[in-house]
């Protein structure tokens, strides 16, 4: 059977949320996320399930077209159904790859789609060298959204975390003001602690008196009064 072409599965997709539709549910989705983007009204289960066709058709390549196409559609759903097919296939990508997926952490950028991009980000710095050198690049870059990428981009490591690289991204990043960052700062490292809570709790004690109070709060959050002290 033939593989669908990008365009015919964003039209698939697209179709297949439609019918989904949910005008109150969409009302208050763009209420939560202050009136940025318009929504079909899906929620997560009911979109993944809607385009689990169209996606299970798409596997094995990451087909750009579809990406590009459903980046540019008003409704939200539709960057997640893409974010969704770059997570499938993030095993195929590696860090020549990681212009492109910038390209889109920029555009149309909230917490829920760079988030979610992460989560494909993350599979790429695993499996590519390369690929952290491009991360510390991303650390102290003009945009917020790309310096969280870099900050959130070993969530998923657990013991494989590359000490050395979370270290630079979060001093990258030491004295920031913003809420996005220093709650990433502290999400990544409350992850790495699920691990190794004793390197977290040296590194709180180490340097936590120059990070944020929050991404403190939200380092420490697991942690026993043996591993931390503040």
């Amino acid at each position: 059977m033939e593989k669908l072409s990008g365009s015919r599965a964003f039209e698939q997709a697209r179709a297949a949320l439609q019918a989904e539709a949910d005008p109150a549910r969409a009302a208050q989705q763009r209420a939560y996320m202050k009136d940025q983007f318009e929504y079909f009204g899906a929620a997560t289960p009911v979109m993944r399930r809607a385009t689990k066709a169209v996606l299970s058709d798409l596997k094995g390549a990451v087909d750009w077209e579809f990406v590009a196409l459903c980046w540019q559609a008003p409704q939200r759903e539709l960057q997640h159904v893409a974010a969704d097919h770059l997570r499938m296939n993030a095993k195929l990508l590696s860090s020549s790859d990681l212009p492109r997926l910038a390209g889109y952490i920029q555009e149309k950028s909230w917490w829920d789609s760079v988030d979610h991009l992460a989560q494909t980000v993350s599979v790429v710095v695993r499996a590519d060298s390369a690929s952290k050198g491009v991360m510390r690049e991303w650390s102290v870059h003009e945009n917020l959204w790309m310096r969280r990428s870099s900050i959130i981009c070993q969530l998923d490591s657990k013991g494989v975390t590359d000490t050395d690289l979370l270290t630079d991204v979060i001093l990258a990043n030491t004295g920031s003001k913003e809420f996005f960052i220093n709650k990433a700062i502290g999400w990544a490292l409350r992850q790495y602690a699920r691990a190794e809570p004793m390197w977290v709790g040296r590194f709180l004690e180490d340097r936590g008196s120059t990070l944020a109070p929050l991404s403190v709060r939200e380092a420490a959050k697991h942690l026993s009064p043996e591993q931390y002290q503040p």
